[in-house]
């Protein structure tokens, strides 16, 4: 490769290799190596603000699904710093220097069963070292460029944990519907917990005579939000277990004290995801408990009272009790 500087006559040689090597003394491949090395010098890296280091993947991580691009609840976004700082329909969530006169910071160490807590809608509250973090953000004047170590104090956050894993759709969207077939069956379906995607709970215990066969078939729209079935001392049949077949979600059936039988068994088959399965004081016998062995997630079983409580349950490490 070569260079051409201007020169002032135009006899001049033009600037080689050659010329440099023997007034420098280097060999060729240690001027490249030298050169190589330059060129790849990182440049020195700014250091990391602390709301970016420390806030922002906290907002992003507990806040942003009701507050971010796609949903924005009472107008508020806290997916960017200029988001956060310009606050609600009602006004700033944050006033910079001052945490008990911020919003945002009432509103995360509320209780959890306040209504205005936040995050809400029953999803994972802030831990003590987010709310800390963010406590200190406020009181050092909000700033989006402070940098990280100007916090020394400041609590280094957890690795969250995974999220849980959806056992069922989310129910709210059809909460109206289900009340409906509530009234409807006289039957009751509670959540499982306060986390939305954990499915709903079928409970007859406090009218088992309400809850026949009929009222199972009823319940198949909305079957796929059902992860356990307390169906003891119903009057549910083998009929009635050919309407649990398409409860894809269905985790846990308890069948005691019904008119259930070996022959309606099969009819449980595709319940891939079923766990724990209650056939106390039925007519099962070891045709019944043979056909269990199709079921993939089965870990318990129980069989007291049954003509096969004496047999190998269907999971040989498990036992009947």
């Amino acid at each position: 490769m070569r260079f051409s500087p201007k020169v002032g006559r135009a006899s001049a040689r033009p600037w080689c290799e050659s010329d440099f090597r023997a007034k420098s003394g280097l060999k060729p491949a240690l001027l490249l190596a030298g050169l190589a090395v330059f060129a790849s010098a990182p440049a020195a890296r700014a250091e990391p603000s602390f709301y970016t280091a420390r806030v922002a993947p906290i907002l992003d991580r507990s806040c942003t699904v009701c507050h971010g691009a796609e949903k924005q609840k009472a107008k508020l976004r806290l997916d960017s710093f200029e988001n956060l700082m310009r606050g609600a329909e009602s006004g700033a969530v944050i006033k910079p220097g001052d945490t008990k006169a911020s919003e945002l910071y009432r509103r995360i160490t509320l209780k959890r069963d306040d209504e205005d807590v936040m995050p809400s809608d029953g999803k994972l509250l802030l831990s003590a070292d987010e709310i800390k973090i963010i406590e200190l953000w406020i009181a050092a004047d909000a700033s989006a460029t402070k940098p990280l170590t100007d916090f020394p104090t400041a609590p280094v956050p957890k690795l969250a944990p995974p999220p849980p894993v959806p056992l069922a759709p989310d129910w709210h969207p059809r909460a109206a519907e289900i009340a409906a077939f509530e009234k409807a069956t006289g039957l009751r379906l509670t959540p499982r917990s306060q986390v939305a995607t954990d499915g709903l709970v079928l409970r007859t215990a406090s009218a088992p005579g309400r809850c026949d066969d009929a009222a199972l078939k009823k319940l198949a729209p909305v079957a796929a939000l059902i992860v356990e079935a307390e169906l003891a001392r119903t009057k549910v049949s083998d009929a009635g277990l050919k309407s649990l077949a398409s409860w894809q979600n269905l985790r846990a059936l308890d069948l005691t004290r019904t008119a259930v039988t070996s022959a309606g068994l099969s009819a449980i088959g595709p319940l891939k995801k079923l766990e724990s399965l209650n056939l106390t004081d039925t007519a099962i016998d070891e045709s019944g408990v043979s056909q269990l062995k199709a079921l993939p997630a089965l870990k318990r079983v129980w069989l007291f009272g049954t003509k096969a409580a004496e047999t190998e349950n269907p999971r040989p490490k498990q036992s009947a009790n």
